[in-house]
């Protein structure tokens, strides 16, 4: 298989948030790690960020042969035309807020969040569409996701080849907090805390794409119908439980997957 690396980097005013804030500068440090890779990119974001982002892939793929940076903006997205406004007029409405335990959490109250979040199969779905680097195999990459030392990343050929072409082509592979689980109420599920897929990276062969993107936004459009929301590994999981099939679990801890793919 031909493995592309997809990850992308919005400002959705993170940094002015009350609570779970992160700088911008902050977060490109990190991105850092995931743009030092040996790895062909494609890399999504919004104007503001685009000369930065540039200047550090520049340093480990000098020519940009193996980047694609596309600008788009945030009002752009799929995500943002399709969900926003159902999503701000939910996490607004005091039906809503009666259900919610955890009030401060990002995807219960930043709508913008869970757009950036839900977003992920759009831009993976896109480079699917277009063909970038005519690669067969798509790991969607959290752009903050790796945040050991930087010397642990610098020129390494990520993902292993034998590695993903040892994952069974015909499924979608997640890492997860456990091997299999079930979900007896998805509204329950998606409002709490509990989560099991990991929506930091994820591996999707090319074929499967269409699949995965068409049953996550029936998932995000069944919550939004019935009152609830949750992150987008909520969606995972609510998901995956529809057709196990589908699926390969690869159980580990938060951040685990670089080096299971190493």
């Amino acid at each position: 298989m031909k493995p592309v690396i997809v990850t992308a980097l919005y400002d959705i005013g993170r940094d002015k948030w009350e609570k779970f804030t992160q700088s911008y500068g902050g977060y490109i440090h990190w991105m850092e790690r995931t743009l030092s890779l040996d790895s062909e990119m494609v890399i999504y974001t919004q104007e503001r960020f685009r000369e930065e982002i540039i200047e550090y892939r520049k340093k480990y793929d000098p020519t940009l042969t193996k980047t694609i940076l596309i600008v788009q903006e945030l009002e752009d997205l799929d995500a943002y035309k399709m969900f926003y406004s159902d999503l701000e007029s939910l996490m607004s409405s005091d039906e809503f807020k009666l259900k919610v335990s955890f009030p401060d959490v990002p995807e219960m109250s930043k709508p913008l969040y869970n757009i950036i979040m839900f977003n992920k199969l759009d831009f993976i779905k896109r480079a699917k569409d277009v063909g970038f680097f005519k690669s067969d195999f798509i790991i969607w990459a959290d752009a903050g996701g790796l945040r050991e030392d930087i010397s642990n990343y610098v020129g390494k050929k990520w993902p292993d080849l034998d590695k993903i072409n040892g994952l069974d082509n015909n499924k979608i592979t997640f890492f997860s907090h456990s091997q299999d689980f079930n979900i007896d109420n998805a509204e329950f599920h998606a409002m709490s805390q509990i989560r099991y897929i990991q929506g930091t990276a994820f591996c999707v062969p090319s074929h499967m794409i269409d699949f995965l993107h068409e049953e996550f936004h029936k998932t995000v459009d069944e919550c939004i119908d019935n009152g609830y929301i949750g992150s987008d590994e909520k969606i995972f999981d609510l998901t995956y439980v529809k057709d196990k099939s589908k699926y390969h679990l690869i159980k580990c801890t938060w951040r685990e997957y670089f080096n299971i793919l190493e």
